[in-house]
């Protein structure tokens, strides 16, 4: 049966015609095709009935299509009339083959000659010959073509052409279920009942273009406009109202129709409906505000183009709304001073934005890694002065200035074991094979930026001796020279000189950067006595 609300007489002549047909499948009495002849009667005339009315659905919209420039009012009209020439092109090719029928039984007339005729020669035909064939890629034609003119699915117009398993009735009938359409319908058929089945399609598909055509006067506008959802807006002039301001507000009708769909648009973007609560359709505005052009408070006038498409009217009005100067909180790290080129750890916040702060970062003078919380970031500066841009949704929010400071020197500091040595009192002698010298970091940078305060010695010079010619000497490749072999040697008063001529600190990200010796810096005298 076709898809869609049907009247009551269209579902008592489906329950007629599948009762009738179960009977014939039992291959009962003559009283039977008598029935089918009823139904097939039945059928034409409601066919012709549904065919006026569909012609009048025409007629409308080109009444409505004539009042209206609009593309898409324009173009349901064109679509209606191709339904209309698509479904008279596909009636006349079934009224030809319901003919074709007749003409098996010998006459054009529904008599008892024809009613009586029990013969298989149109199951034949229909089942294998080329007639059921074309019959059966007919119908599915139809179904294709009116789908691509309403632009709806199979959803809404399934196939015509059903076999017994689309059926529910059949779908498990043991006997029928494995049949295809051809078969089902026309396997040990009389003429009498081949003609009802066809006349039954008949009405099937013109109710197919009733629901196309409903479709394309709805697209359409058709009909007086009727605002059956009446609902109370508010409008606020603030949505945050401090204690002890006054609160302001428009109260309003708000109000919509079922019988159509509006169309509306932002800045000519679509926009995506929704039926709210209260029954009105409504427009999804979502958009990121932009900053800039910020007044002596803080505050910018931007705007926006509403547009509504009704079926015989727009309405467009401008929008503004005020966006608020956000604020840059930098809330932890050791800003607002940052270490050259380190890893410097800082937090970047913008409270007004809440819960939507997705920042992303830019940068002049600098390297900004994203961390693992949104607004944590690690900066390394290569310039004395740099600038940070906050960003959020594509949106530049604004700028965080940071001034940038040299790397404090580190000191060489003598150790024996893990004890630094006390250069008034020197060592003795026996203690030369644990002497060694370390790269102690300032206290303040190594708090603040740890991975960049990690230093190695690379090469310097070590002597000993009481005088201008050294008794020994050696050239290191690192901190801890070996001076064991110095014990025997050394003697009270005499005095070990290191000299460091390379030293390097591995940064953030675990470059080597070359230290910068300064005068005696490092140079480091350890006493023997």
């Amino acid at each position: 049966m076709a898809g869609g609300k049907e009247t009551p007489r269209q579902k008592m002549i489906g329950m007629m015609y599948l009762v009738l047909t179960a009977l014939l499948a039992l291959q009962v009495s003559n009283a039977v095709l008598e029935k089918f002849a009823i139904i097939y009667e039945t059928l034409e005339e409601l066919s012709d009935a549904t065919d006026k009315k569909n012609g009048d659905a025409l007629k409308a919209i080109i009444k409505e299509a004539g009042k209206s420039p609009r593309a898409d009012v324009i173009r349901a009209r064109e679509n209606a009339e191709k339904v209309r020439e698509l479904t008279a092109a596909t009636l006349t090719k079934i009224d030809a083959l319901k003919k074709e029928m007749k003409q098996l039984s010998g006459t054009q007339e529904i008599d008892e000659k024809l009613i009586n005729d029990h013969s298989s020669k149109v199951a034949t035909m229909m089942i294998s010959q080329k007639q059921g064939k074309d019959f059966e890629a007919l119908l599915n034609d139809y179904v294709k073509q009116l789908q691509a003119l309403t632009g709806l699915t199979s959803k809404e117009f399934p196939t015509l052409a059903k076999a017994p398993k689309d059926i529910p009735v059949f779908a498990k009938d043991e006997d029928h279920a494995n049949k295809d359409f051809l078969t089902f319908t026309f396997e040990n058929t009389p003429v009498i009942a081949a003609l009802a089945s066809v006349t039954q399609m008949e009405t099937e598909l013109l109710e197919y273009e009733s629901k196309a055509l409903a479709k394309l006067l709805e697209d359409a506008g058709v009909g007086n406009v009727s605002f059956d959802n009446i609902v109370p807006m508010v409008r606020a002039k603030e949505s945050i109202v401090a204690a002890g301001a006054t609160y302001e507000a428009d109260l309003f009708i708000s109000a919509s129709s079922s019988a159509f769909t509006p169309t509306m648009y932002k800045d000519g973007q679509k926009l995506e409906l929704f039926n709210d609560p209260t029954g009105v359709k409504m427009g999804k505005i979502k958009f990121v505000a932009q900053g800039g052009g910020y007044d002596a408070n803080g505050f910018a006038t931007k705007s926006y183009t509403a547009k509504i498409e009704l079926p015989d009217t727009t309405l467009t009005e401008v929008i503004q709304y005020k966006v608020a100067q956000p604020t840059i909180k930098v809330t932890t790290g050791n800003a607002p001073t940052l270490y050259m080129n380190c890893g410097n750890s800082v937090t970047i916040e913008v409270p007004a934005l809440g819960t939507n702060y997705n920042p992303s970062f830019t940068s002049t003078g600098a390297e900004v890694r994203k961390g693992d919380k949104p607004g944590k970031v690690v900066i390394i500066p290569s310039q004395r002065k740099i600038q940070i841009g906050v960003s959020n949704g594509g949106t530049l929010i604004g700028t965080q200035p940071f001034d940038v400071k040299n790397i404090p020197e580190p000191r060489f500091v003598a150790m024996i074991g893990n004890t630094p040595v006390d250069l008034r009192q020197g060592i003795k002698a026996n203690q030369l094979r644990s002497l060694r010298i370390v790269v102690e970091p300032d206290e303040n940078f190594k708090e603040e930026v740890p991975k960049d305060a990690r230093y190695n010695i690379k090469e310097m010079e070590v002597t000993m001796g009481s005088g201008p010619t050294p008794a020994a000497s050696m050239r290191a490749g690192n901190g801890s020279p070996d001076l064991g072999a110095w014990q025997n040697q050394a003697k009270p008063g005499y005095r070990v000189i290191f000299v460091v001529k390379d030293a390097i600190r591995r940064t953030f990200t675990d470059k080597e950067e070359k230290v910068a010796i300064k005068g005696s810096n490092g140079v480091i005298q350890v006493n023997i006595n």
